[in-house]
């Protein structure tokens, strides 16, 4: 069997990935100088820290070691079209593009054996001082971060306003579990927010769900909220989404919509949420065996979410 291998790099990150071993397929996938942030049976991410103080980059890699896998991909489009790493690159950039905050993708690159897909691969930028949501609310529930009453509400309108833009501009991110959205303090001390692991919907996808596909997308964001929020403070995210002092009868329907997709997906969050949990655990305490610094993505230890 004859091997190919495929990368596009943005010309901007070129010297920076060569300088991080990440200029070629090849290297890619053999770097092992990171840390892992994130493993399933076919997926994994590292972030490999950047050189002179300059930020890291998030390497996610897809693994398609079986030909059962690659068959599986073969009829979902990656025989001819797009691997995951090319479509989450162009998503990410389509954000970025449209003035909605997204992490910066700046690399994919794809092996293939016979022209099935063997692996493929997506590199962004890191966020310095970024945190994804859970873990920002995780140790808000521990106390290691302390938000005033205002400070809190802030956070919220932020966020249900980005949704808004988001949803305004006709995009969808279709991945909008709080595992996937990243929050830091901005320099002005407002909380600033970006959008990573984007799987837009299609337009027939959209069309087929009809006029209520961003209620899916609220949904998403509601279950990872339910262990960590009251529910006036969903009603409350919900006001600023719609822009409106109190939300009009019409939208009730919708509320319960999403209400009910939360409660659906709430055991399997919750079990998402644990996971991650032992995972930063794990992660944590190897850092301290090794004497790596945790970086800015790593959480402290954990605290269980209450239910």
């Amino acid at each position: 069997m004859v091997y190919t291998e495929h990368m596009r790099i943005d010309p901007a990150y070129r010297a920076a990935l060569r300088r991080v071993g990440l200029d070629s397929v090849a290297r890619v996938l053999a770097c092992t100088d990171g840390r892992v942030v994130a493993w399933s049976r076919s997926t994994e991410t590292l972030l490999v820290p950047g050189v002179d103080n300059m930020p890291g980059f998030y390497v996610k890699r897809y693994y398609f070691a079986r030909w059962a896998n690659r068959l599986r991909g073969f009829f979902r489009g990656t025989f001819f079209g797009m691997h995951r790493g090319q479509a989450e690159y162009r998503a990410l950039n389509a954000l970025r593009e449209a003035g909605i905050p997204a992490v910066r993708a700046v690399a994919y690159g794809e092996r293939r054996i016979g022209h099935f897909l063997t692996a493929c691969f997506l590199i962004t930028e890191e966020v310095p001082d970024a945190v994804d949501l859970t873990h920002y609310a995780l140790r808000l529930a521990d106390g290691r971060i302390v938000l005033t009453r205002a400070q809190r509400h802030r956070l919220i309108r932020t966020l249900a306003t980005q949704l808004a833009a988001l949803h305004a501009a006709g995009l969808s991110h279709g991945n909008l579990f709080w595992r996937n959205i990243l929050v830091r303090s901005g320099p002005d001390g407002n909380p600033e927010f970006f959008f990573l692991d984007a799987h837009p919907l299609r337009a027939w996808e959209r069309l087929g769900r009809g006029a209520t596909w961003w209620c899916r997308e609220l949904a998403q964001v509601a279950v990872s909220a339910l262990p960590f929020t009251t529910r006036a403070e969903r009603l409350r995210f919900m006001r600023h989404y719609c822009e409106c002092a109190r939300l009009p009868a019409a939208l009730k329907s919708h509320l319960r919509q999403i209400g009910a997709l939360a409660e659906a997906w709430r055991r399997h969050e919750d079990r998402r949420i644990r996971m991650q949990c032992l995972f930063e655990r794990w992660n944590e305490q190897l850092a301290l065996e090794e004497r790596w610094p945790t970086g800015s993505g790593a959480a402290a230890g954990c605290a269980e979410p209450t239910a």
